[in-house]
């Protein structure tokens, strides 16, 4: 949605209201946009405390949306992905939770092959061409990610790591978009990050 320039005349006219006249002004605005209102509820009402609970729940979410999926082709499950990469792009809106972006990345990405890679890899390319590519990038983003955080982390998703460069590497059309991409699957199967 685009924004409005205001005038300096309706800037005055605005600042003059009173304050019960602002409020029920801005809580009109507020109520318009779902995201700020969960934005505001952690930080006003939780205090902003709650972002382990709410990560928590959103794992717990995402597993629950794969045990209940059923396998059809890469392309309908690469729905699934984007549906639940909207869901993650949505708590990090709202609550900042960086560690939590890359773990929940790594669960959708791991739980996709832990549960379809078999079937996946019999998928023709033409079926896998548009999955492939997802998830190349989505992995490129995930070191790139990795590498913004303090080395430390690193650890804590190193075996998330090496399990999704594991899965890459079993699917041969996939290890073939991941080359064209420059994803050296090494990076992840070591659990290091690239030296760029």
């Amino acid at each position: 949605m685009a924004r409005t320039k205001l005038s300096d005349d309706l800037k005055e006219a605005i600042a003059s209201l009173t304050h019960k006249e602002k409020d029920k002004l801005l809580f009109r605005l507020i109520a318009k946009d779902y995201a700020l209102v969960k934005k505001l509820e952690f930080e006003l009402l939780e205090d902003g405390e709650t972002k382990d609970e709410r990560r928590q729940d959103l794992y717990d979410r995402i597993e629950a949306e794969f045990a209940r999926y059923r396998y059809y082709s890469p392309g309908y499950l690469l729905l699934l992905l984007r549906s639940i990469s909207g869901e993650i792009g949505r708590h990090l809106k709202t609550t900042k939770d960086k560690y939590g972006e890359i773990q929940l990345n790594f669960l959708m990405l791991n739980k996709s092959f832990e549960l379809f890679g078999d079937r996946i890899r019999y998928a023709s390319p033409h079926q896998q061409r548009t999955f492939a590519n997802y998830v190349v990038k989505r992995a490129l983003k995930l070191l790139n990610l990795l590498g913004k955080m303090h080395e430390d982390y690193l650890l804590d998703f190193q075996d998330d790591m090496e399990q999704l460069g594991e899965y890459i590497g079993n699917q041969p059309y996939l290890m073939r978009v991941a080359i064209h991409n420059m994803l050296d699957v090494n990076w992840l199967v070591q659990g290091r990050l690239p030296d760029y």
